[in-house]
């Protein structure tokens, strides 16, 4: 009969170690080292889980979405006789809310003529979100491109009066033109131009890591392309729904959009 092996103790990463940095609350990620032959095979919510080295160790990398619930959470991994369990706690966070005018009132209230494409584009973000490969990750990430961060990831959206989900990723203003950069190595696994997103491009990192860009003016990169880090991949635009020109970063991890902050230096 098979049982479960609980690990009760869980070893986090202090954060001395290499980006990423653990955030347990939804929106977070969280950092498990696991034994040295005891590395892929990890679920959390069913999802393949991203086991990469940092420091020498082997390390999972969790995804906690924002619709995550406080309190006890665990990743597992079944083998012939049991079922492995590690423990965290996620704690709760309380994010801002943000009122945005955008002037074009199609873009927060679409015509009927305009749900079948946005409808279509949703299940194409839908897979490109979920997607999943094998492949090796490098987490030491590059920042995309150079100015001011304007937006928060999680901050509630109120756009011309009405709620909208909560920001799903980093907002960088920027002159249009700006070049922007692959902050990690991967595969291009969706690109074109969406109703609400503008010119985007989505990257496959591996293990479930995805960036998207959104809001271009320009696209360098093709489908199907591998990318080397710190490639220019296109350049800020001011494309879809926004105020001004901007690049919109999203960063996924097990399904999941998670704050791409995550991935840099604290502030001081």
């Amino acid at each position: 009969m098979r049982y479960l092996l609980l690990t009760l103790l869980i070893i986090y990463l202090p954060v001395t170690f290499a980006q990423p940095r653990q955030s347990l609350v939804p929106g977070g990620i969280a950092m498990i080292e696991l034994d040295p032959n005891d590395t892929r095979g990890y679920l959390f919510h069913k999802k393949p889980v991203l086991v990469t080295q940092i420091d020498g160790k082997s390390v999972a990398v969790i995804g906690l979405p924002l619709s995550l619930s406080v309190g006890e959470q665990f990743i597992e991994k079944s083998d012939a006789t049991q079922v492995h369990r590690k423990y965290f706690e996620v704690a709760a966070k309380q994010y801002s809310t943000q009122h945005i005018e955008i002037k074009d009132k199609r873009k927060v209230n679409p015509y009927a003529s305009d749900m079948d494409r946005i409808l279509a584009e949703k299940k194409r973000k839908q897979n490109a979100r979920t997607h999943y490969s094998e492949a090796e990750v490098d987490v030491n990430f590059l920042l995309p491109v150079k100015g001011t961060q304007t937006g928060s990831f999680g901050r509630r959206r109120v756009f011309n009066g009405q709620a909208r989900r909560p920001h799903s990723g980093m907002d960088i203003a920027a002159s249009t033109g700006t070049p922007i950069l692959a902050p990690s190595a991967g595969t291009v696994i969706e690109l074109g131009d969406f109703f609400f997103s503008g010119n985007l491009i989505y990257i496959d990192h591996g293990q479930g890591l995805i960036s998207m860009f959104a809001h271009l003016s320009e696209i360098d990169v093709t489908l199907g392309e591998r990318i080397s880090k710190g490639q220019m991949i296109g350049k800020v635009g001011a494309t879809g729904r926004v105020t001004g020109p901007h690049l919109h970063w999203s960063l996924g991890l097990n399904g999941s959009w998670i704050d791409p902050a995550l991935f840099f230096a604290a502030p001081d």
